[in-house]
């Protein structure tokens, strides 16, 4: 049994310059992209920093590498297996003296994100900056990076994450086993609804400068369109709202944004609640996703302020008596998770099976 524990490593500095070549991406207008099936990366904080599908080609196009931003979303980083093209916001990270992996390169991302915090939008992590750039790595009895231990690191944890999402995976398909067969959407008669007339409560959050945010552990719920709408954890106990089970709807910034908070979290001024007393948490996720279409109908110059949500109307599957049909719902998407749950667990027998093939092994061995 190994020992991966991070905190019995010997740990040291070294300059960014030192450790990795740097590429520069290539600038790409807007005008001149042709929708393809290449990833085009940009400078973004999400869908690993794709911001494109182009059939375009230039000079950064390029595989095996982290995407590491100097501009735009700062610092974030994604790895990158695959062949892209890289904008001139992106530099391409490779290791040097070493062919970098999937596993290598996600270790390291985590250790170039703590730099986040030096950096924002007027102070550019330019490639000046990146290449006097202090990182902590473990190192070798020699005080050289060890790259092997970073490795097996990562390998491990996957090995340990894939195996608690397959008993966790397993255990759902086998609770979900009873499910109903229900209509195909296209099947069902559709009605309109009015927000006010489905949840009981529409609530705005409470502005919380980010000047008054304590250290936490409570999720603090902004406009953001990713992580749930998490835009960061915070202590903070007064003069906050705390809302729990409900969707949040982005009024702001990345407007009409929805999702499902089934935790205590804090909402700021611009999310607004909708619960209900009697929705499961199948009812919220389905609503959810039609509830999200509002954002066609908004910007970021046009919010959806608290007199629009209450008269904006949603369409949704009913039952004989015209009303919402909620028990569709819930087995619409009990039947979805159980779908998704089943390609997944095939994904991974798949993935040990070919690892077996080609190995040996199945990827378990010297788990912790």
């Amino acid at each position: 049994m190994k020992n991966f524990s991070l905190k019995n490593r010997e740990w040291k500095e070294f300059f960014i310059e030192n450790l990795f070549n740097i590429h520069s991406g290539k600038r790409l207008t807007k005008a001149r992209m042709v929708t393809g099936k290449t990833p085009f990366v940009g400078a973004s904080d999400s869908n690993n920093g794709i911001t494109k599908w182009v059939s375009n080609t230039n000079a950064s196009l390029d595989a095996n590498v982290l995407g590491v931003n100097y501009n735009g979303s700062v610092v974030e980083n994604f790895y990158h297996p695959y062949k892209a093209l890289f904008s001139d916001d992106v530099k391409r990270f490779t290791v040097k003296n070493k062919k970098g992996n999937k596993y290598l390169y996600l270790f390291i991302k985590h250790l170039l994100l703590r730099q986040k915090n030096k950096y924002e939008y007027g102070y550019k992590f330019n490639e000046t900056r990146m290449k006097r750039q202090k990182i902590m790595l473990p190192v070798t009895s020699s005080g050289l990076p060890d790259y092997a231990f970073m490795e097996a690191y990562m390998r491990d944890l996957e090995t340990r994450k894939k195996r608690a999402y397959k008993i966790f995976a397993t255990g759902k398909l086998s609770a979900n086993n009873a499910l109903q067969q229900i209509p195909h959407l296209r099947e069902k008669k559709w009605k309109e609804f009015a927000l006010a007339e489905i949840f009981l409560v529409i609530q705005r959050g409470k502005r919380l400068k980010t000047s008054n945010h304590l250290k936490g552990r409570t999720p603090y719920v902004s406009s953001t369109g990713i992580n749930n709408g998490v835009d960061r954890f915070v202590g903070n106990e007064e003069k906050v709202r705390m809302f729990k089970d409900c969707l949040t709807l982005a009024n702001s910034g990345s407007v009409g944004s929805t999702f499902y908070q089934p935790f205590d979290f804090i909402a700021s001024d611009h999310v607004t609640k909708l619960a209900s007393t009697t929705f499961t948490k199948y009812v919220y996720l389905f609503v959810s996703v039609v509830v999200s279409r509002l954002r066609e109908k908004y910007s970021f110059n046009r919010e959806i302020n608290d007199n629009r949500i209450k008269k904006e109307k949603i369409m949704l599957p009913v039952n004989d008596q015209n009303e919402p049909d909620y028990e569709y719902m819930e087995q619409y998407m009990r039947k979805s998770e159980h779908e998704h749950l089943g390609r997944y667990l095939n994904y991974l027998e798949k993935q040990e099976i070919e690892r077996y093939l080609a190995t040996g092994t199945t990827g378990r061995e010297g788990v912790l």
